[in-house]
């Protein structure tokens, strides 16, 4: 009869019944809103990456148009008029380019472009709109990023800018 008793639990033992199936729920929600908040930080590195890539190529794109009859003129190159007319163009072919994925850009702006006809450097700021994983969770939040990029017209060889 006594080892029966033993076995049985007492109040003290019955009040903690369950309690590690508690503690496993609360820190298992914890370790996966961490873990989101890990992935937005990769996200908002990954968005300002991409708004440094875009303002590069805009301001490339706005340098590389190159004045030809100023060149073959007087020899120098510099930037010819629409440069930044060139430079918006890749920034909207991009920002309707479809994106998808964790990391997808919502949006991308040409925010501002100095490449003044017959100067020899386009400078363009760029501003893309990403959507961040724990934000999708908790509501409509969107995470901005900006990036400015400075390019120099000009062939190596041949003609000086």
């Amino acid at each position: 009869m006594r080892a029966v008793m033993l076995l049985q639990a007492g109040p003290e033992e019955q009040r903690e019944r369950g309690s590690v199936a508690v503690f496993t729920v609360v820190f298992a929600v914890a370790v996966i809103f961490l873990t989101a908040l890990i992935v937005d930080g990769g996200i908002a590195m990954n968005a300002k990456e991409r708004a440094a890539d875009i303002a590069e190529q805009a301001a490339r794109a706005a340098a590389g148009n190159i004045d030809v009859a100023g060149l073959r003129a007087g020899g120098v190159a510099a930037i010819g008029p629409g440069a930044c007319g060139l430079a918006a163009n890749l920034v909207s072919a991009y920002s309707q380019r479809d994106s998808t994925g964790v990391d997808r850009v919502t949006g991308a702006t040409m925010t501002s472009c100095v490449a003044t006809a017959g100067t020899q450097t386009a400078t363009v700021a760029v501003t893309i709109t990403t959507q961040p994983l724990v934000a999708g969770i908790l509501g409509s939040f969107t995470e901005t990023a900006r990036e400015t990029a400075t390019a120099e017209c000009g062939i190596v060889r041949g003609a000086v800018c």
